[in-house]
């Protein structure tokens, strides 16, 4: 039987108030106190996937501030690189003065395009896995 998302928020409220008081509750006894709390009772596999989803969940949430400043720390040398591979990509005369970089043939232009290219797409999959973009499926826009 299908639980709404209302209900299973409010056990895994509850979960989470029993795992903050005593994490080393058992299955049987998450069961008690579920049906308790929300006057339904739910099965032994349920609890433990609730059990499993919270504790996952406040790892994750914990994590995810070490996450972010690993990020930033990333993107400083990342924009430094693509600085400097766009001025190989975009090279002019003035380039050779000031940075000291000479003109670029045909086959390191190209390179300096497609490694541009690959450091975006890593950044891109960095945060991607680092759950920086949000995803709203459940939410409609009035239109």
């Amino acid at each position: 039987m299908k639980i709404l998302p209302e209900n299973e928020e409010l056990m895994r409220r509850t979960v989470r108030n029993a795992l903050a008081i005593l994490p080393m509750t058992s299955i049987r006894r998450m069961q008690e106190l579920v049906e308790k709390n929300t006057g339904r009772p739910i099965s032994d596999k349920y609890a433990a996937k609730l059990m499993h989803k919270v504790k996952r969940q406040a790892i994750v949430e914990s994590d995810r501030s070490q996450i972010n400043v690993r990020l930033a720390e990333m993107k400083e040398p990342f924009r430094m690189s693509s600085e400097q591979l766009t001025r190989t990509i975009y090279w002019r005369r003035e380039f050779l003065n000031e940075f000291g970089i000479r003109q670029p043939d045909w086959k390191e232009r190209n390179a300096a395009i497609k490694l541009m290219a690959q450091l975006d797409i890593a950044l891109l999959k960095a945060e991607m896995m680092a759950g920086v973009f949000e995803r709203n499926y459940g939410i409609r826009i009035a239109q």
